[in-house]
């Protein structure tokens, strides 16, 4: 045993580090180094349009439980806001939005309501000049051509133009519209709301 312990001072480093290299490589192989096969790599990137913005504000309101302005990420959707909002209520026609658009920074998101069976009819119809403003983000195309100077191909393409955007944030953003211009939209504006 006397002769040992002077091998063991000499060559105990040796060991110590031999244990280490074993110990680290097993690690590595095992996963913990990152270099294995990368399976799990992706599930956990996040990915960012190069446009979109860190955060933005989002103003949820109509037929919503909780109604309000929301912080959410950039890459976020009409879906989610909707859920961030509380859902919609049982009064609500998610029908006539697209819930998977994107959410711009500053937009406004209008849940609408579903009409009351036989008051479709009489929207269409009754909207003349005495009837209140048109909502952008929730009129049939029937009820935009009831506007001055909007046609079938001009309520298709405004309608088109909200389902690609997740609605209208404001009355201006009327004026990206193909077909819209400055003369019909200062026509316009007073008729409509976002």
């Amino acid at each position: 045993m006397d002769r040992l312990l002077p091998w063991l001072r000499r060559s105990g480093w040796l060991y110590g580090l031999l244990a280490l290299v074993l110990v680290l490589m097993a690690w590595r192989f095992a996963g913990g180094g990152g270099s294995g096969d990368g399976a799990a790599a992706p599930a956990t990137r996040v990915t960012r349009r190069p446009d979109a913005p860190a955060m933005t504000l989002v103003h949820v309101a109509g037929a919503v439980r909780r109604p309000g302005v929301y912080r959410m990420g950039g890459d976020s959707r009409v879906i989610q806001a909707v859920r961030m909002a509380g859902g919609p209520t049982a009064r609500a026609d998610l029908s006539r939005l697209n819930l998977a658009a994107p959410v711009s920074d500053g937009q406004q998101v209008v849940i609408p309501v579903r009409a009351a069976p036989g008051a479709a009819q009489g929207t269409a119809g009754a909207a003349g000049e005495g009837s209140g403003p048109v909502s952008l983000s929730s009129a049939t195309a029937a009820q935009l051509e009831t506007l001055d100077g909007v046609g079938p191909a001009l309520a298709a393409r405004i309608i088109a133009w909200r389902d690609a955007h997740g609605g209208f944030a404001s009355v201006d953003q009327l004026d990206e519209v193909p077909g819209i211009g400055p003369a019909r939209m200062e026509a316009l504006r007073p008729r409509v709301v976002p």
